[in-house]
């Protein structure tokens, strides 16, 4: 018995003494999701980003603190696309699951709003889908933003269409209520306006929106050379219908960010010709990548691979803000927040996405706009010039 007994305490012992190496294996990364509600398709397509990541980590035998190899592990849960939920996420990453490390949830919002949080307990968190200046001017210490600001692409789609279709004099914007749409919205009026151009509507709608004839009807009878829309995608969608159904012709359409993501084009089918967007990030950049997949290109063909399609920007910014922690945590050493938080602060990461550097008020500061348009049911880069994979084409489908 006393044999026993000091058997089942010695293997006791062992265990308890094991489970502080074995907890020190892993590197969590904790990850609020929006896995179902409004938000579920953004939801999926960040998680696979984030898991490419993680897998492709930890394929090449994990990150590299200090010479001992710890892989990645990804704590996920779903918020159900609802704010207040993925606050309580958060805390709960932060507090149950001692996450040294966030991964912020989908939009701006919803990052603005999980990152007081991070802030309260000094959690670096890296957000992949929240643009808006305004989520990045509270001047935490622990945000990082893979998106370069709004005003950077608003920027170069105005140049873009005034060099190219000089005609276009006339601008009507519709945003969803919402802070991202919002936010890109005024700063497509800010950056036409500079521009001498005359933006002749300029209204939100709210999310539950369904009928969009009245509005469009009202935007009909301005002429507009040119229309702005940005909310979510099944909001185009039924836009572009709409449009349609009521004869709505126009030079330039534009859509943020709906046609960078198959689903528009599989919805709207031959109402997708020439209409044109914006991107962080495409394939055909083809950025050098030596930390992990070699190159955009690379990137996606590994995603292609697992997913069976190509990847968007919102998948590729979901994998670069895995792969810039932990190229942070090598670069550090450790996982000290500390000292993982001021490299994230100082450096200039080289990957598949494009060079990143978060800046003084933890927001990227390298612009990489893109302007794109669907040709042929493909969706094509027309500007910068370097990167240019045909020409504009002017005016959209009636039906």
């Amino acid at each position: 018995m006393k044999t026993t007994t000091s058997i089942i305490a010695a293997l006791s012992f062992a265990a308890l003494s094991a489970a502080p190496v074995l907890a020190q294996e892993t590197i969590k990364l904790g990850a609020p999701l929006a896995l179902t509600g409004p938000l579920a398709d953004a939801g999926a397509k960040s998680k696979q980003g984030y898991d490419i990541c993680v897998s492709a980590v930890n394929d090449k035998g994990g990150v590299d603190v200090g010479g001992k190899k710890m892989k990645l592990e990804l704590v996920e849960y779903d918020y159900q696309s609802e704010t207040n939920r993925a606050v309580q996420i958060v805390q709960r990453l932060i507090n149950v699951d001692k996450v040294p490390f966030l991964l912020s949830p989908y939009g701006s919002g919803d990052t603005k709003a999980t990152a007081v949080v991070a802030e309260r307990y000094g959690v670096p968190m890296v957000a992949a889908a929240a643009a808006t200046k305004s989520v990045f001017d509270q001047k935490f210490q622990n945000l990082f933003g893979v998106l370069f600001p709004n005003d950077m692409i608003t920027e170069a789609e105005v140049a873009y269409y005034k060099k190219h279709v000089p005609s276009v004099k006339r601008v009507a914007v519709l945003a969803l209520n919402s802070l991202f749409p919002k936010a890109i919205a005024g700063e497509m009026v800010k950056s036409a306006t500079g521009a001498g151009l005359d933006v002749v509507f300029n209204t939100t709608y709210s999310p539950d929106t369904s009928d969009f004839s009245n509005v469009l009807t009202q935007i009909k009878g301005l002429n507009p050379d040119w229309i702005y829309a940005t909310g979510y995608t099944q909001d185009l969608i039924l836009i572009r219908r709409q449009m349609a159904d009521l004869g709505l012709e126009v030079k330039v359409l534009t859509m943020t960010a709906g046609p960078s993501y198959p689903e528009f084009k599989e919805n709207v089918k031959s109402l997708a010709e020439n209409v044109t967007t914006n991107s962080w990030w495409h394939q055909n950049a083809n950025y050098s990548d030596n930390y992990l997949f070699g190159s955009s290109l690379k990137y996606n063909e590994a995603f292609n691979a697992k997913f069976k399609r190509d990847a968007t920007y919102l998948e590729a910014a979901a994998t670069a803000a895995c792969q810039t922690l932990a190229m942070a945590i090598e670069e550090a050493k450790s996982t000290s927040a500390d000292a993982v938080r001021k490299v994230l602060h100082e450096k200039t990461f080289n990957t598949f996405y494009g060079p990143i550097h978060y800046g003084q008020l933890g927001q990227n500061e390298v612009n990489a706009a893109l302007v794109m348009q669907i040709q042929n049911d493909k969706l094509l880069v027309l500007a910068p010039e370097n990167l240019k994979q045909g020409e504009l084409q002017i005016g959209v489908p009636k039906k």
